[in-house]
């Protein structure tokens, strides 16, 4: 048997099996891919880990993911995963040239590929930005792109927490786009494309639908994603447990099933408005002229190599001026890390430009990842000298 035909009976059997045990436990509900002529480039928004088996239950053919590199390193499953399913590895926070070679590669050899561009989970229940490149290899591929949006994922599964939603997922076509539309449209229509195709906002399809998450202690962890207090604009003062979240200032709210926020005020919100607010809050801090410090955590340090194994690993402290980060002993200037991201729930990645090594830094369960990369994205995107 050649190695397709081993991944498509892979495939079928884990479709078969797996189908009715993902619907009952997600309520999950989908637009099937069958029919459409392949190979196909499939792009999907994304807000839970299980996104690929979603996609995959759509898809009638085999179907290839785009994998963080994480992957490489997750002990005995890596082997049984890796060959099993074949993905193709990327870093996150990265280009990926040779990511996108092997997508290419794997189309032109009529093979389908799927990623999810946004290359992270949402925090704040939008769709996130992708990397401009994503229509010139679209356009380059040969291949049909297809749009294809998840509903409902970002309550089942919210970035904050570590435990699962009872309530219900969605997934349908948002376009198809045939090899010859795609060269007749500029790269830059095609990113709008997949911008306007893959966008959801998930507070939104709240006020249409109104579907109850139901679960244990919903609020706690919200903290990692909620960095910064509502009423006192404190960085890092929030905790949650249960169903609610609370500062030191006196502020408290709870956290519906509904995904909503009901504070002491007497306000409603959401995590969307509050993620605006703090965002902003830190594009201020990225401003000011005063060179203090502004945030610090502790946090787990692990240095990984180019061949993806750990080199060191260290408990130390993590903290954040407007222009700069320092590990432990060590000072990062921004112009020194070349990208930043989060994996998973809240590791904190940043790759950097001496040698070809990345360092992985993670937190008890309030710790946030998120308000450092927002620091870096603020920093950059005003053009300081960093």
């Amino acid at each position: 048997m050649d190695e397709y035909r081993l991944h498509r009976a892979i495939y079928r059997t884990v479709r078969f099996w797996g189908t009715p045990i993902v619907r009952s436990i997600y309520g999950y509900s989908c637009e099937n891919l069958k029919g459409i002529p392949g190979p196909i480039l499939l792009l999907a928004n994304h807000n839970t880990d299980m996104d690929p088996g979603f996609v995959g239950i759509a898809s009638g053919e085999p179907i290839y993911f785009v994998a963080t590199e994480k992957l490489l390193r997750m002990g005995l499953l890596s082997p049984v995963l890796i060959n099993l399913f074949h993905p193709i590895i990327h870093y996150k926070g990265k280009a990926g040239i040779s990511s996108v070679k092997e997508i290419l590669a794997r189309l032109k050899n009529n093979r389908n590929v799927a990623l999810f561009p946004e290359g992270n989970r949402s925090f704040n229940g939008l769709t996130g930005d992708f990397l401009s490149s994503t229509g010139k290899m679209a356009r380059r591929s040969g291949a049909t792109l297809v749009t294809y949006r998840l509903h409902g994922g970002y309550f089942t599964s919210p970035r904050w927490s570590t435990a699962m939603r009872k309530g219900r997922i969605r997934g349908e076509i948002a376009n198809i786009y045939p090899p010859e539309k795609l060269k007749s449209m500029t790269e830059e229509e095609i990113n709008e494309a997949i911008r306007k195709d893959l966008y959801v906002d998930a507070y939104a399809d709240q006020e249409r639908d109104r579907i109850p998450y139901r679960g244990k202690d919903l609020a706690l962890g919200m903290e990692s994603t909620l960095f910064s207090c509502p009423q006192c604009g404190s960085i890092s003062s929030l905790h949650s447990k249960g169903d609610s979240i609370t500062c030191s200032c006196g502020y408290s709210a709870e956290y519906d099933e509904y995904g909503y926020l009901h504070d002491n005020r007497g306000q409603t919100a959401t995590i969307t408005q509050l993620d605006a607010l703090q965002r902003e809050k830190i594009s201020a801090l990225a401003e000011q002229v005063e060179d203090i410090l502004l945030f610090e955590d502790a946090v787990n340090a692990e240095t990984i190599g180019p061949d993806h194994k750990v080199l060191s690993i260290k408990k130390t402290i993590l903290r954040a001026w407007r222009n700069r980060l320092s590990v432990g002993d060590d000072v990062l200037p921004f112009q020194q890390i070349t990208g930043m991201a989060i994996n998973q729930r809240n590791l904190l990645i940043l790759h950097l430009s001496e040698g070809e090594k990345h360092l992985e830094l993670s937190g008890d369960i309030s710790f946030s990842a998120l308000k450092y990369l927002y620091l870096y994205q603020s920093a950059r995107n005003k053009n300081e000298k960093i």
